[in-house]
This record gives structure tokens, C-alpha cells and sequence, in this order.
């Protein structure tokens, strides 16, 4: 079963939460690289699910109308 963006979101700051503890422990410049990606992609995440929950907002609202 496919995942929805909720979830990929949820992975995502996970894998971002255990990137920026390494970070912490360990400024290298591969757990900087790490870090941004993780920070993109949530970034990336969250504008997708802000769409999607704008759009069954709408469609919810268009359907009231009716």
C-alpha cells in the first residue's frame, strides 16, 4: 500500500530529527549535506500536503453549496 504525503512527511522529519542529532554531535560536511536534504524535503512534503489540504477543503466547501 502506498503511502500518503502525511506519512512521507512524518518518515521524513524522523529521518531529519536523526540526521540533525549527528549534526549536533559531529559538524561534518556530510551530516550538514544530510541535514539540508532532510529539510528539503519535508519543505517539499509540506507544500504538497498544504495543496492537498486546501483542495479537499475547497472541495468540501463547493459540495456544501450544493
Amino acid at each position: 500500500m502506498e503511502k500518503d504525503t502525511h506519512d512521507k512527511l512524518v518518515e521524513a522529519y524522523l529521518e531529519y530529527f536523526k540526521a540533525n542529532e549527528l549534526f549536533e554531535k559531529r559538524n561534518s560536511e556530510r551530516t550538514h549535506r544530510t541535514t539540508r536534504k532532510w529539510l528539503r524535503t519535508i519543505r517539499s512534503l509540506a507544500r504538497e500536503r498544504m495543496n492537498e489540504v486546501h483542495e479537499k477543503h475547497l472541495a468540501k466547501k463547493a459540495a456544501n453549496k450544493k
